[in-house]
């Protein structure tokens, strides 16, 4: 995908997920803000290396072991954020998931271009 698709994707879900939350929470101000902070740059990560998020589906059983362990502490610590606000939530789950593509995105780039 071009450069320019990918961040005017990344930006477009970004700012649409806010406005999501912001109609949904009915807030305003820098929590909601971060919504698209978060989700931009993590879209573009996930859209730049959408090859590697596929192949880690062919991986074997140990890593799946690993993948539930991570996705049952994010899903508990989101919903926890969640019950601070609907922006903190959303905005939780979004670190959880850009700490995601950033290391699928570090490991790509270890494997060779």
């Amino acid at each position: 995908m071009r450069r320019f698709t990918r961040y005017a994707v990344a930006t477009a879900v970004g700012i649409g997920l806010a406005v999501v939350v912001a109609v949904v929470s009915d807030t305003l101000g820098l929590t909601l803000l971060s919504v698209a902070v978060v989700y931009g740059p993590t879209t573009a990560l996930v859209l730049a290396h959408r090859d590697d998020w596929v192949a880690l589906s062919d991986r074997p059983d140990t890593s799946r072991k690993l993948g539930a362990v991570g996705g049952g502490v994010g899903a508990f610590a989101g919903s926890t954020l969640l019950q601070v606000s609907v922006p903190v939530g959303v905005t939780g789950l979004g670190l959880y998931l850009f700490g995601m593509a950033l290391t699928v995105a570090d490991v790509s780039t270890l494997d060779g271009p």
